[in-house]
């Protein structure tokens, strides 16, 4: 595989392609293409499995595939959308096969309960699960909001999956026992075995599928988006007033407003999605971690457990990431879990990924594993409280890159100071008391 002969060459190379970028940059030109070493593409392999909905989203294929394949789009929802403005919220639940090794926060049981308080939450939603689970989905919220894609009998049969198992299974875990130089002072960036297991990577790597997939089927012809992890809600999570666990967001519902807000910067390109806290550190476009299959657990910058972008954003986001997995698939670079990836689809992309940098949340909306993005698109903390949204090329890698969209600041109780992350660290144990 290419490397660049030291960091100043990279990042020498990547700056000056990124003067000359464009709008949208096409899936086969990206800024980082490792001597353009390439495998399959998602102009191969990529085709609706219904009619789509929408003129846009089928002009959308036909450019892809460079063919005049969809010649006929629906345009009109199969299902009366719950408000005009709704957004779609999508997420996929294939159970692990290995229930009995697994701890109990990644046990079925646990995942069912997560998902009822999804269901609670009373929103659009379109989930993908395995046919054996589809009455007990169904039971939990009986309505036509609750759209339920039963089509993959397993999570080996969704599209960018079947051809993986070997990949998944053998490949991958070599790749990942061969990471080398992190210590206990990398923290949160170091590689986490447990993830390490080939259902899991199909499941992560099945998100950006199901994102074309839902967009595609579209049933309540919707144009706001947000993926979510099925398990997002976990049981620790912060109570309401009434004792009630993620009762604030439950009840208070998803802030149309604010995904547009969001949208207004990804537009019809990419998406927003939330960053870790970078509290471990965070390499630039000068590290090796880019080019050096060895080090690239430390390309760990999003979690990808919540985003939202309109449909387009979401094709174009979506069709990136397999591109990207494809292509460091063919150059053995790991891509076991999602958030290996999505660094490099920012960096290979620009305007595919926008972000949300961390910040602690007030005090009765915290706890430990809490990430904004879990929040900031619901109704909680009134219209003003609103997140952070940059442009991450420009925060996190590249020094003096001046992003052609504006950054968006905080507001109201997503303002915070210095103190604020100070006291949150304190308050879970990560620094003690000066």
């Amino acid at each position: 595989m290419a490397t660049y002969k030291n960091g100043s060459d990279q990042a020498s190379s990547y700056r000056e392609k990124l003067k000359h970028i464009q709008d949208l940059t096409p899936i086969d030109e990206p800024l980082i293409s490792w001597d353009g070493h390439r495998a399959r593409s998602p102009r191969e392999y990529l085709k609706p499995s219904v009619t789509p909905y929408g003129q846009e989203v089928a002009e959308w294929q036909n450019a892809l595939s460079g063919k005049q394949e969809v010649s006929h789009y629906r345009a009109t929802p199969q299902v009366t959308p719950i408000r005009p403005d709704a957004p779609t919220m999508v997420l996929i639940f294939y159970p692990r096969p290995d229930q009995g090794d697994a701890r109990p926060i990644h046990q079925s049981a646990s995942y069912l309960k997560r998902i009822e308080r999804i269901a609670q939450m009373g929103e659009q939603t379109i989930l993908y699960v395995p046919p054996e689970l589809t009455e007990t989905i169904r039971d939990m919220r009986p309505d036509p909001h609750w759209w339920i894609v039963d089509s993959y009998a397993t999570v080996w049969d969704i599209p960018t999956n079947d051809y993986q198992r070997d990949n998944f299974a053998n490949k991958q875990p070599r790749l990942f026992r061969e990471f080398d130089g992190y210590t206990d002072a990398d923290g949160e960036l170091r590689p986490v075995d447990r993830y390490n297991r080939a259902h899991h990577s199909a499941v992560c790597n099945a998100k950006a599928f199901i994102m074309y997939d839902a967009v595609m089927r579209n049933p309540f012809g919707s144009d706001r988006w947000m993926y979510i992890d099925a398990g997002f809600l976990f049981d620790d999570g912060p109570k309401d007033s009434d004792g009630m666990v993620w009762g604030d967001l439950i009840k208070s519902g998803l802030d149309s407003a604010k995904i547009d807000r969001a949208i207004s910067v990804s537009r019809d390109t990419g998406v927003v999605m939330g960053e870790y806290s970078q509290r471990d550190g965070c390499p630039d476009i000068n590290d090796e971690c880019w080019s050096n299959p060895r080090r690239a657990w430390r390309c760990r910058q999003f979690i990808a457990n919540v985003y939202v972008g309109n449909s387009l954003g979401m094709l174009n986001y979506s069709v990136r990431f397999m591109q990207t997995v494809d292509d460091m698939d063919a150059n053995g670079l790991y891509t076991g879990r999602e958030e290996f990836v999505v660094a490099f689809v920012a960096l290979r992309y620009p305007n595919s990924v926008f972000s949300i940098p961390w910040f602690p949340l007030p005090h009765r909306l915290d706890y430990r594993w809490q990430f904004p993005g879990k929040l900031v698109f619901s109704r909680v903390g009134g219209p003003e409280s609103v997140p952070p949204i940059v442009d991450p090329i420009a925060t996190l890698y590249v020094v003096g890159y001046v992003p052609s969209r504006p950054s968006l600041p905080a507001g109201g109780i997503y303002v915070t100071s210095p103190k604020d992350h100070y006291e949150w660290e304190v308050r879970h144990g990560l620094t003690t008391r000066k």
